[in-house]
């Protein structure tokens, strides 16, 4: 037995995207207490967006005084570097979800968003690592590789899985996801998509004061329910959204 392939190499190899990537007992409620210079050190801020952070702001009051200032970029990147990287993910499904419903991607895209949803239902590493496949499959400019490959970069090894853990950046999965958020308020009209953003970034919030809850899942759920109870959850953004006429063209 050499002195990487032990039972506990094993088994970091197999778990650790649970303390390093995807957080299953982590409460999003608390990113939003954090600081946000703290989390705006991870990603390049505009310098608008620099002139108005507050030192001593949270992220939820930082993500609101750049959205009505009219920094949704910087807004967007707080919240997806903020929060855990499963609810990360989430946000990101729902807003890429919400883009499909009005304006369809192509089938290969899609079927990378049900396989990171898969992932984010039922977390394991070889869910993890089957969402870098279907990111290669989408291709990798595409929503559906940019969502495929934050989810595999959430945590784990990027190594394959008989070599010793390489683990990823822990920003990572956090940056793939807030460029899959604008992909997504480009998607229907690119013309508008400050206004689609800035809905996107209250759905975000919504997620991490928990209003948008990930659907429970467990093993022996059919293989339809998760993605029955993701479309119910979908359908509470998408039906405001369109009465509000976030989509008008």
């Amino acid at each position: 037995m050499t002195a990487h392939s032990g039972p506990l190499d094993q088994a970091i190899r197999e778990t650790v995207h649970r303390a390093g990537g995807v957080d299953l007992s982590g409460d999003p409620r608390e990113c939003l207490s954090s600081s946000a210079a703290a989390v705006a050190a991870l990603f390049d801020v505009s310098d608008e967006g620099l002139a108005l952070l507050n030192p001593e702001a949270t992220v939820e009051r930082q993500v609101e005084t750049w959205v009505d200032a009219g920094c949704v970029a910087d807004a967007r990147r707080l919240l997806a570097h903020a929060l855990p990287p499963r609810y990360s993910l989430w946000w990101a499904l729902l807003c890429l979800t919400e883009a499909n419903h009005r304006n369809s991607y192509p089938e290969r895209v899609t079927g990378a968003f049900a396989t990171v949803l898969d992932f984010v239902l039922n977390p394991t590493d070889a869910g993890r690592r089957a969402c870098l496949l279907a990111a290669e499959d989408a291709g990798s400019t595409t929503a559906g590789g940019v969502i495929g490959s934050a989810a595999f970069l959430s945590g784990g090894s990027m190594a394959p899985s008989d070599c010793p853990p390489v683990l990823p950046a822990a920003h990572l999965c956090g940056r793939l996801c807030g460029v899959a958020v604008y992909l997504a308020s480009v998607h229907f009209n690119p013309a508008k998509y400050k206004e689609h953003l800035a809905h996107f970034i209250g759905v975000g919030l919504g997620v991490a004061r928990g209003d948008v809850a990930i659907p429970e899942a467990a093993a022996e759920i059919e293989a339809e329910a998760p993605a029955i109870k993701a479309d119910a959850e979908v359908e509470k953004v998408v039906i405001p959204a369109e009465a509000k006429g976030a989509w008008s063209s």
